[in-house]
Protein backbone atom coordinates (compact mmCIF):
# COMPACT_ATOMS: atom_id res chain seq x y z
CA UNK A 1 0.00 0.00 0.00
CA UNK A 2 0.76 3.55 -1.03
CA UNK A 3 2.42 5.17 2.32
CA UNK A 4 2.18 8.68 0.73
CA UNK A 5 -0.39 9.54 3.20
CA UNK A 6 -0.63 8.61 6.70
CA UNK A 7 -3.25 5.62 7.47
CA UNK A 8 -5.60 7.81 9.62
CA UNK A 9 -5.64 10.41 6.21
CA UNK A 10 -6.39 7.67 4.15
CA UNK A 11 -9.14 6.19 6.25
CA UNK A 12 -10.94 9.63 6.51
CA UNK A 13 -10.47 9.53 2.48
CA UNK A 14 -11.76 6.11 1.70
CA UNK A 15 -14.69 6.29 4.36
CA UNK A 16 -15.30 9.71 2.31
CA UNK A 17 -16.06 8.52 -1.21
CA UNK A 18 -18.14 5.64 0.49
CA UNK A 19 -20.11 7.65 2.22
CA UNK A 20 -20.20 10.03 -1.55
CA UNK A 21 -20.93 6.43 -3.30
CA UNK A 22 -23.88 5.90 -0.87
CA UNK A 23 -25.65 9.19 -0.21
CA UNK A 24 -25.38 10.18 -3.92
CA UNK A 25 -25.70 6.45 -5.45
CA UNK A 26 -22.35 6.78 -7.47
CA UNK A 27 -20.45 3.60 -8.81
CA UNK A 28 -16.98 3.85 -7.47
CA UNK A 29 -13.72 0.91 -7.30
CA UNK A 30 -11.64 1.47 -4.66
CA UNK A 31 -8.18 0.17 -4.43
CA UNK A 32 -4.46 0.73 -3.01
CA UNK A 33 -3.68 3.72 -5.77
CA UNK A 34 -6.97 5.57 -6.11
CA UNK A 35 -10.79 5.87 -7.40
CA UNK A 36 -11.95 4.60 -10.22
CA UNK A 37 -15.24 5.73 -11.26
CA UNK A 38 -17.03 4.47 -14.67
CA UNK A 39 -15.85 5.67 -17.85
CA UNK A 40 -13.26 8.29 -15.87
CA UNK A 41 -10.04 7.83 -15.99
CA UNK A 42 -8.23 6.87 -11.90
CA UNK A 43 -8.28 9.85 -9.34
CA UNK A 44 -5.36 8.76 -7.05
CA UNK A 45 -5.33 8.94 -3.34
CA UNK A 46 -2.72 11.92 -3.47
CA UNK A 47 -5.12 13.84 -5.65
CA UNK A 48 -8.00 13.86 -3.25
CA UNK A 49 -5.68 14.05 -0.33
CA UNK A 50 -4.52 17.79 -2.09
CA UNK A 51 -8.29 18.32 -2.46
CA UNK A 52 -8.88 17.42 1.06
CA UNK A 53 -6.19 19.44 2.48
CA UNK A 54 -5.99 19.96 6.23
CA UNK A 55 -9.48 18.69 6.84
CA UNK A 56 -8.21 15.46 6.50
CA UNK A 57 -5.28 15.55 8.36
CA UNK A 58 -7.21 16.97 11.52
CA UNK A 59 -9.65 14.46 11.55
CA UNK A 60 -12.86 16.72 9.97
CA UNK A 61 -14.78 14.05 8.65
CA UNK A 62 -17.77 16.49 7.55
CA UNK A 63 -15.49 18.72 5.85
CA UNK A 64 -13.26 15.95 4.08
CA UNK A 65 -16.29 14.31 2.98
CA UNK A 66 -17.70 18.05 1.17
CA UNK A 67 -14.46 17.70 -0.55
CA UNK A 68 -13.88 14.57 -1.67
CA UNK A 69 -17.41 14.41 -3.04
CA UNK A 70 -16.83 17.47 -4.75
CA UNK A 71 -14.16 16.21 -6.49
CA UNK A 72 -16.03 13.14 -7.48
CA UNK A 73 -18.81 14.66 -9.08
CA UNK A 74 -16.63 17.04 -11.18
CA UNK A 75 -14.24 14.55 -12.15
CA UNK A 76 -17.30 12.24 -13.52
CA UNK A 77 -18.55 15.15 -15.32
CA UNK A 78 -15.83 16.32 -16.65
CA UNK A 79 -15.55 12.73 -18.26
CA UNK A 80 -19.06 12.61 -19.67
CA UNK A 81 -18.45 14.88 -22.50
CA UNK A 82 -20.73 17.57 -22.40
CA UNK A 83 -19.23 19.50 -19.00
CA UNK A 84 -19.50 23.41 -19.04
CA UNK A 85 -16.67 25.22 -17.41
CA UNK A 86 -17.31 28.59 -16.19
CA UNK A 87 -15.71 31.12 -13.90
CA UNK A 88 -15.85 30.02 -10.52
CA UNK A 89 -15.43 32.19 -7.52
CA UNK A 90 -15.59 30.39 -3.82
CA UNK A 91 -15.09 32.15 -0.48
CA UNK A 92 -11.46 32.06 1.08
CA UNK A 93 -12.79 30.34 4.31
CA UNK A 94 -15.14 28.06 2.74
CA UNK A 95 -15.33 24.44 3.77
CA UNK A 96 -15.80 23.31 0.55
CA UNK A 97 -12.44 25.07 -1.02
CA UNK A 98 -10.57 22.43 -2.11
CA UNK A 99 -6.88 24.01 -2.02
CA UNK A 100 -4.03 22.97 -3.69
CA UNK A 101 -6.45 20.81 -5.67
CA UNK A 102 -7.59 23.58 -7.16
CA UNK A 103 -6.09 26.31 -9.55
CA UNK A 104 -7.15 30.07 -8.62
CA UNK A 105 -6.33 33.23 -7.87
CA UNK A 106 -7.38 36.03 -5.39
CA UNK A 107 -9.95 38.76 -5.54
CA UNK A 108 -8.34 42.19 -4.66
CA UNK A 109 -9.64 42.44 -0.86
CA UNK A 110 -9.25 38.93 -0.19
CA UNK A 111 -12.96 37.35 0.18
CA UNK A 112 -12.89 35.43 -2.77
CA UNK A 113 -10.91 33.35 -4.78
CA UNK A 114 -11.31 32.93 -8.45
CA UNK A 115 -10.71 29.98 -10.75
CA UNK A 116 -13.07 27.29 -12.83
CA UNK A 117 -15.78 25.45 -11.88
CA UNK A 118 -17.77 22.47 -13.68
CA UNK A 119 -21.68 22.65 -13.83
CA UNK A 120 -22.75 19.31 -12.52
CA UNK A 121 -26.73 18.53 -12.17
CA UNK A 122 -28.00 18.66 -8.69
CA UNK A 123 -31.35 17.56 -8.30
CA UNK A 124 -33.74 19.69 -10.05
CA UNK A 125 -31.41 22.44 -10.82
CA UNK A 126 -27.62 22.78 -10.98
CA UNK A 127 -24.33 23.82 -8.66
CA UNK A 128 -21.25 24.37 -9.83
CA UNK A 129 -18.19 23.03 -8.36
CA UNK A 130 -14.30 23.46 -8.45
CA UNK A 131 -12.88 22.00 -11.53
CA UNK A 132 -10.02 19.80 -10.06
CA UNK A 133 -6.10 20.05 -10.92
CA UNK A 134 -6.06 16.53 -11.82
CA UNK A 135 -9.53 16.37 -13.58
CA UNK A 136 -8.77 18.84 -16.00
CA UNK A 137 -4.92 17.16 -16.68
CA UNK A 138 -6.55 13.73 -17.20
CA UNK A 139 -9.12 15.22 -19.90
CA UNK A 140 -6.97 17.69 -21.36
CA UNK A 141 -8.38 21.00 -20.33
CA UNK A 142 -6.45 24.01 -18.76
CA UNK A 143 -6.99 24.33 -14.78
CA UNK A 144 -6.45 28.24 -15.83
CA UNK A 145 -8.68 31.10 -15.41
CA UNK A 146 -7.88 32.78 -19.07
CA UNK A 147 -8.92 35.96 -21.02
CA UNK A 148 -11.74 34.56 -22.62
CA UNK A 149 -12.86 33.02 -19.11
CA UNK A 150 -12.78 36.55 -17.48
CA UNK A 151 -15.01 38.34 -20.37
CA UNK A 152 -17.40 35.89 -20.05
CA UNK A 153 -17.35 36.63 -16.21
CA UNK A 154 -17.92 40.45 -17.46
CA UNK A 155 -20.49 39.37 -20.15
CA UNK A 156 -22.50 37.73 -17.42
CA UNK A 157 -21.80 40.40 -14.83
CA UNK A 158 -23.62 42.73 -17.98
CA UNK A 159 -26.67 40.61 -18.25
CA UNK A 160 -26.70 40.84 -14.72
CA UNK A 161 -27.14 44.57 -14.53
CA UNK A 162 -29.45 44.81 -16.84
CA UNK A 163 -32.37 42.30 -15.02
CA UNK A 164 -31.54 44.44 -12.37
CA UNK A 165 -32.40 47.47 -13.57
CA UNK A 166 -35.56 45.73 -15.19
CA UNK A 167 -36.32 44.92 -11.41
CA UNK A 168 -35.92 48.28 -10.27
CA UNK A 169 -39.24 49.14 -7.95
CA UNK A 170 -40.20 45.15 -8.07
CA UNK A 171 -40.54 42.93 -4.83
CA UNK A 172 -37.04 41.04 -6.48
CA UNK A 173 -35.03 44.56 -6.40
CA UNK A 174 -31.65 44.32 -4.35
CA UNK A 175 -31.03 40.62 -4.86
CA UNK A 176 -28.63 38.66 -6.83
CA UNK A 177 -29.27 35.11 -8.22
CA UNK A 178 -26.99 33.06 -10.39
CA UNK A 179 -26.98 33.24 -13.75
CA UNK A 180 -25.35 31.40 -16.65
CA UNK A 181 -24.22 28.66 -14.07
CA UNK A 182 -22.15 31.45 -12.07
CA UNK A 183 -23.63 31.72 -8.27
CA UNK A 184 -23.87 35.08 -6.45
CA UNK A 185 -20.15 34.28 -5.04
CA UNK A 186 -18.92 34.43 -8.50
CA UNK A 187 -20.87 37.62 -9.80
CA UNK A 188 -19.12 39.73 -7.31
CA UNK A 189 -15.88 38.85 -9.12
CA UNK A 190 -17.56 41.02 -12.18
CA UNK A 191 -16.06 44.68 -12.22
CA UNK A 192 -18.84 45.44 -14.29
CA UNK A 193 -21.17 44.48 -11.90
CA UNK A 194 -19.23 46.05 -9.01
CA UNK A 195 -19.13 49.05 -10.83
CA UNK A 196 -23.13 48.85 -10.98
CA UNK A 197 -23.48 48.05 -7.38
CA UNK A 198 -21.21 51.13 -6.55
CA UNK A 199 -22.69 53.55 -8.59
CA UNK A 200 -25.92 52.50 -10.17
CA UNK A 201 -28.35 54.62 -11.65
CA UNK A 202 -30.15 55.35 -8.51
CA UNK A 203 -26.78 56.07 -6.79
CA UNK A 204 -24.94 59.20 -6.15
CA UNK A 205 -21.31 59.96 -7.75
CA UNK A 206 -19.41 60.42 -4.92
CA UNK A 207 -20.33 56.64 -3.76
CA UNK A 208 -17.26 54.94 -3.93
CA UNK A 209 -18.47 51.26 -1.62
CA UNK A 210 -21.37 48.95 -1.55
CA UNK A 211 -22.42 46.80 1.63
CA UNK A 212 -23.27 43.19 0.48
CA UNK A 213 -24.77 40.10 1.94
CA UNK A 214 -24.45 36.63 0.17
CA UNK A 215 -24.86 34.13 3.15
CA UNK A 216 -25.98 31.36 0.37
CA UNK A 217 -24.46 30.59 -2.74
CA UNK A 218 -28.19 31.12 -4.49
CA UNK A 219 -28.67 34.36 -3.18
CA UNK A 220 -27.31 37.51 -2.36
CA UNK A 221 -28.68 41.02 -1.10
CA UNK A 222 -27.39 44.36 -1.67
CA UNK A 223 -30.26 47.04 -0.22
CA UNK A 224 -29.23 46.38 3.68
CA UNK A 225 -31.28 49.05 5.00
CA UNK A 226 -33.46 46.95 6.75
CA UNK A 227 -31.29 43.65 7.71
CA UNK A 228 -29.88 43.27 11.07
CA UNK A 229 -26.06 42.67 10.43
CA UNK A 230 -26.29 39.48 13.18
CA UNK A 231 -28.96 38.13 10.63
CA UNK A 232 -26.26 37.32 7.83
CA UNK A 233 -24.21 35.04 10.47
CA UNK A 234 -27.04 33.26 11.71
CA UNK A 235 -28.53 32.95 7.77
CA UNK A 236 -24.90 31.28 6.85
CA UNK A 237 -24.92 29.19 10.25
CA UNK A 238 -28.02 27.77 8.90
CA UNK A 239 -27.50 26.92 5.55
CA UNK A 240 -25.99 23.54 4.56
CA UNK A 241 -21.99 23.98 4.40
CA UNK A 242 -22.66 22.87 0.74
CA UNK A 243 -24.36 25.83 -0.26
CA UNK A 244 -22.83 28.40 2.31
CA UNK A 245 -21.67 31.77 0.55
CA UNK A 246 -19.50 34.65 2.72
CA UNK A 247 -20.18 34.46 6.60
CA UNK A 248 -20.29 37.87 7.18
CA UNK A 249 -21.26 41.18 4.67
CA UNK A 250 -18.49 42.14 2.27
CA UNK A 251 -17.66 45.89 1.27
CA UNK A 252 -17.42 45.62 -2.44
CA UNK A 253 -15.89 48.57 -4.05
CA UNK A 254 -14.74 48.76 -8.34
CA UNK A 255 -12.02 47.13 -7.48
CA UNK A 256 -12.21 45.26 -4.47
CA UNK A 257 -14.11 42.58 -2.45
CA UNK A 258 -13.65 42.21 1.08
CA UNK A 259 -15.24 40.78 4.06
CA UNK A 260 -16.43 43.68 6.80
CA UNK A 261 -14.92 44.13 10.08
CA UNK A 262 -15.90 42.01 13.05
CA UNK A 263 -16.75 44.82 15.05
CA UNK A 264 -20.43 45.39 15.52
CA UNK A 265 -20.07 49.41 15.59
CA UNK A 266 -18.05 49.00 12.70
CA UNK A 267 -20.35 46.50 10.95
CA UNK A 268 -23.29 48.87 11.11
CA UNK A 269 -21.27 52.00 10.05
CA UNK A 270 -20.19 50.21 7.13
CA UNK A 271 -23.65 49.15 6.46
CA UNK A 272 -24.87 52.59 6.70
CA UNK A 273 -21.86 53.92 4.42
CA UNK A 274 -23.04 51.52 2.09
CA UNK A 275 -26.68 52.01 1.20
Amino acid sequence: MSTEQPPPVRAILRRSVLATSVVDDLDVDLDDDGVRLPGCSPLEWADLARAAGSAAGDGDEDVTRLRVGDVLHAHLELHSGTARVVPLAVPADADRHPGFGWTHGTVLGGALHLGLGVVVPHGRSERTLPLPVASARATGRSSTVAEQDLARLEDIGALVVQRLLRDTGTPTAGVLRPVGGCDVPTLLASRTLREHLVAGPDRTPGNVLRAVAVPDRTRGWFDLARIDPAYVGAAWAATDPADRGLRRPVVVTREEVALAPTSPDLVEKVLAEGQ
